[in-house]
């Protein structure tokens, strides 16, 4: 149950300077973090680098031709997005955990070229000044792009397209609020919300993916989607 003085605040702040809530927590949350992407988030944690850079290991040897021993192998790419999130809690107080990322995927779109996507969910508690925790939130966001490999020139080359950040992309769902009915501070939740996951998209998931691609040498990308192509074709007509 909502505290009686965090309510006579609510209705306080929403009936007469309902903009401020936004305005102030918002403005100042992103800025924050705003700093934090520009001065690079594995400033604050030096093993997000280090995980990237197990990840990179990890992609390159799937293209391999030497014949491993079959093993469980660890979820880098989930640990290295874990992380991230992680030092973006500490920067801005939106908590978020829970992160799952099954895998990158690779989907052939001709010879030389594959729509690339990295699925992710997560939890989200959003929290504002005075009121604490005020939602809680299903993420749901598809980091996606195109990768192909350019024979015009003597030697091949990878080309890795733009990192989509849309609203569209983002998908957040309210799981439970501590306000019921009070539409308006849900909203400022969920709002808050997106545009943070929206500003790390931007300003860190992406171009780590898009570096984590242009890593790879053309031989290795070829692989990558003859394998693609493999898997679609073995699919059943009706799971297409």
């Amino acid at each position: 149950m909502v505290q009686l003085w965090k309510l006579v605040l609510l209705c306080g702040l929403l009936a007469g300077t309902s903009a401020s809530l936004p305005d102030i927590r918002g403005n100042d949350v992103l800025r924050k973090l705003k700093s934090g992407l520009e001065r690079g988030l594995d400033t604050f944690d030096s093993t997000i680098e280090i995980i990237f850079q197990n990840l990179k290991t990890e992609l390159e040897s799937r293209c391999s031709d030497e014949v491993v021993e079959q093993q469980e192998t660890e979820n880098f790419l989930e640990q290295l997005i874990s992380r991230i999130f992680q030092v973006v809690s500490r920067l801005t107080g939106v908590r978020i955990r829970n992160v799952q990322v099954p895998d990158i995927t690779f989907k052939a779109t001709s010879e030389n070229s594959a729509n690339v996507s990295i699925p992710i969910t997560a939890d989200v508690t959003v929290s504002l000044p005075f009121l604490g925790e005020i939602v809680d939130l299903d993420l749901n966001v598809d980091l996606q792009t195109t990768v192909s490999i350019e024979t015009d020139t003597e030697d091949p080359q990878v080309v890795v397209g733009e990192c989509t950040n849309n609203p569209e992309s983002i998908s957040l769902t309210v799981l439970h609020s501590r306000f019921g009915l009070l539409n308006d501070v849900v909203d400022i939740g969920v709002n808050l919300a997106r545009r943070v996951v929206s500003s790390v998209v931007e300003g860190e998931l992406c171009p780590r993916f898009r570096e984590l691609l242009e890593s790879l040498d053309a031989e290795c990308v070829e692989k990558l989607i003859g394998e693609s192509q493999d898997t679609t074709q073995q699919e059943p007509e009706g799971s297409r």
